[in-house]
């Protein structure tokens, strides 16, 4: 196909060390996009570029080799939201995020005179892992990617009443690539992992599991509080905050809250990783403050993305079963 001339955004260099992916920057200003504010107030998905608003449908389109067709494709306006749990922020602005069978597109509009809009290209096979949370009004999804500088977090930032389309994107990561099994087959169930699982976590788990989908193993992380000298008096400190974590044929997901400030208090926190199966690339035992802790590695390399899950000695034949099975799957004895 022909390019015409408005049809690709101007490539400039960013600065500082290349990133992981192919990143464009737009600075013209030209042709003029339909009117958009930004701040349109849902997230929403679109079958083709051309349902996007503002300066986005340029941007994808520049972005997507011809024939290759988004599996998901989303648009979601500009959330002022600053820093949340799990250190999650991101720079502000309106994101088309979308992904194909070989990348993720993420293109952004920061809504602010001066500074350039830009698209990246991401291919899956650099992604270590997807992770989505949220905290009230706050949502967040962070792919990240390894490459020759490191690892690096793409976080887009956007309104937890969109979640349901980011879940959609998340499974749509999950859903392509082979499926692993395990020798003997699935040796617990749903009932079993949901069984004294806090519903909050459960709530941002499920979504993200398939059709038919079974758990082949699961280990458990417990809440955990320490006493603290303070300044006048004694608090209670959490050492360890509840989470679950799930591995099935289709990878790991490891659903995470974030630490309660008091016992009585509630979590607004959670943090979902997504890990393909031949993304698991070790998974080792150890113990730390009286509890072990799984550490699944995510990724090739130095700089590879780690999980860390503390569990309770009666879990260690949890944890032992998803080192056998992380071996399995990468063909060692």
């Amino acid at each position: 196909m022909a390019e015409r001339r408005g049809d690709r955004p101007r490539s400039v260099e960013p600065r500082g060390a290349p990133l992981p992916g192919r990143t464009t920057y737009l600075h013209s200003p030209e042709p003029v996009p339909r009117w958009t504010s930004g701040r349109e107030c849902w997230v929403f998905r679109a079958d083709s570029p051309d349902e996007l608003c503002g300066y986005h449908p340029q941007l994808v389109r520049s972005a997507l080799p011809p024939g290759e067709a988004f599996e998901y494709l989303l648009y979601s306006p500009l959330f002022e939201g600053g820093d949340g749990p799990f250190r999650a922020g991101g720079g502000p602005g309106s994101h088309a995020v979308g992904i194909t069978p070989h990348r993720f597109v993420v293109s952004r509009d920061p809504h602010a005179g001066g500074t350039p809009r830009s698209v990246t290209t991401l291919d899956r096979d650099d992604v270590w892992c997807v992770q989505i949370g949220c905290a009230l009004l706050l949502g967040w999804l962070v792919i990240r990617v390894g490459g020759e500088q490191g690892a690096q977090g793409y976080t887009i930032p956007f309104s937890s009443r969109g979640m349901s389309h980011f879940r959609a994107l998340a499974r749509a990561y999950r859903a392509r690539g082979p499926e692993r099994s395990a020798a003997g087959g699935p040796r617990v169930d749903w009932d079993e992992a949901w069984a004294g699982t806090p519903p909050y976590l459960r709530s941002e788990l499920e979504p993200l599991t398939g059709e038919g989908e079974r758990p082949l193993a699961l280990l458990r992380s417990p809440e955990r509080w320490t006493a603290q000298r303070g300044f006048w008096r004694r608090r209670s400190l959490c050492t360890s905050a509840p989470g679950l974590l799930v591995v099935t044929s289709r990878g790991a997901l490891w659903a995470a809250s974030e630490p309660r400030m008091r016992p009585e208090g509630l979590a607004f926190g959670v943090k979902v990783t997504v890990v393909r199966p031949e993304r698991l690339a070790g998974a080792t035992i150890g113990v730390r403050d009286g509890l072990g802790v799984l550490r699944l590695r995510a990724g090739e390399g130095a700089h590879s993305h780690e999980l860390e899950v503390l569990f309770d000695g009666n879990d260690v034949g949890q944890a032992e079963e998803i080192v056998r099975l992380v071996r399995e799957w990468r063909g060692w004895p």
